[in-house]
């Protein structure tokens, strides 16, 4: 009886024994795990705090800590490179970072810096294009890599890597179209890499008109037309600017012409009317065919709301001081040997002046004035003011403006403008 209990005692503590056998290693296995997590935890902010430092000495010491690192092989290599002046021994530690990370683009970028300190084309291209197959659509990686290929006389490549520069930022689209021109001046080639965004073809217009290639520049304007993408048409108002700067009338007109019909400036032209916006019930887009404006010392001018005649506004100037020009304006193409007759209804209230204001018609390139209507003196109704004129055999362009003559003479009050008109006179009329 007794024997027995004496085993079945024994039996109750022997899994108390090993229970606690097994809790003590595992604690000492925690313990242990612990510490070696600590250790490798200590390395890795030792080795970062050592590369921190940008020393050479310390990135050596962070690689010794973590040796499959790229980074740390990488940094080390740009500090050989830039600091050290030692490519051999830079090429040697990109070499090293693109082996243990092959996914890093700018690790090839800076590889094929340092190949290209040492003359070895082949290492240098090699690089190039893995960075390019690693990231072929970041816009720096792009740059680079184009600017790599115009110095290896590789032209097209080049362009090729501009383009993804144009397609992904805008902000660099214009630089890498002047590189891109500069270098090949190669209108074809660049024009069929161009993204299919308006804004980058017009950045190219613009481009090209400025280097006076207007044939150029004209294809590009097709060919972004043809793109039937929407586009702000304020921005495209240069290139109407432009060719009226250079004396192209047909051409001006034409893009003109394309502007309206393919955007939001119908509102802008009345059937009839050679003049645009001629109510100024419009935006002044103070560009293209539409109203200019230069502010001019004695003349103020805005916009009135409470006074027009047949519209919803009307232009109102205020004379404070002797003045010979508003600053008003605008460019109408006109037919050499036409009649026309130009006329506008204007308001005036204590106009005081011994030189009122006229509608001046003038050859917008030549210092030849056509013809100008009746002065406005005093306070006036609306009235019709007008200005018959036969364009010169060699004019193209004629400016409507608001003048005095002389502009000597002092001017005080005020004189609205509206409803300006320009068309051919007909037989019928004559």
């Amino acid at each position: 009886m007794n024997t027995k209990r004496t085993s079945a005692q024994a039996l109750d503590q022997k899994p108390s024994r090993i229970s606690g056998s097994a809790f003590l290693v595992t604690l000492v296995l925690i313990c242990f795990l612990s510490g070696l997590y600590a250790w490798w935890a200590l390395l890795l902010y030792r080795a970062s705090r050592l590369a921190a430092t940008h020393d050479g000495m310390s990135f050596l010491y962070a690689i010794r800590l973590e040796p499959a690192n790229a980074s740390y092989s990488d940094q080390l290599g740009q500090y050989e490179m830039w600091q050290a002046q030692d490519p051999l021994a830079a090429a040697s530690r990109f070499q090293r970072a693109v082996e243990l990370n092959p996914y890093a683009s700018s690790y090839w970028m800076h590889l094929a810096q340092s190949e290209e300190s040492l003359g070895n084309e082949p290492e240098i291209l090699n690089a190039i294009r893995r960075a390019i197959a690693v990231d072929p659509m970041t816009p720096d990686i792009a740059w680079n890599a184009g600017n790599f290929f115009l110095l290896q006389g590789r032209a097209q490549e080049a362009l090729d890597q501009f383009a993804v520069v144009m397609r992904n930022d805008p902000l660099l689209a214009e630089t890498a179209l002047e590189v891109s021109w500069r270098a090949t001046h190669d209108f074809d080639a660049i024009r069929r890499r161009l993204p299919p965004n308006p804004d980058v073809y017009l950045k190219f217009i613009r481009l090209l008109t400025g280097q006076r290639q207007w044939d150029a520049a004209d294809r590009v304007w097709s060919a972004m037309l043809e793109l039937h993408h929407a586009f702000d048409p304020h921005s495209a108002l240069f290139y109407v600017d432009a060719l009226l700067a250079n004396r192209d009338a047909v051409g001006a007109e034409k893009v003109w012409q394309q502007l309206v019909t393919s955007s939001g400036l119908q509102p802008y032209i009345h059937p009839g009317n050679l003049v645009v916006n001629p109510g100024f019930d419009q935006d002044l887009l103070n560009a293209g065919f539409d109203w200019r404006y230069n502010p001019q010392p004695g003349a103020s001018v805005a916009l009135d709301q409470t006074q027009s005649y047949g519209g919803g506004q009307s232009m109102l100037v205020k004379f404070s001081a002797p003045n010979s020009d508003i600053g008003l304006f605008q460019y109408v193409v006109v037919v050499p040997g036409t009649s026309y007759v130009a006329s506008a209804w204007v308001k005036s209230q204590e106009l005081e002046t011994a030189n009122g204001p006229v509608l001046a018609v003038c050859d917008a390139y030549q210092n030849i004035e056509y013809s100008q209507s009746e002065e406005t003196l005093g306070s006036s109704t609306w009235h019709r003011v007008q200005a018959a004129f036969v364009a010169d055999h060699g004019a193209k362009v004629i400016a409507l403006r608001f003048l005095r003559n002389p502009g000597s003479t002092q001017i005080t009050g005020s004189f609205w403008i509206d409803n300006i008109e320009l068309s051919p006179i007909t037989s019928e009329a004559k």
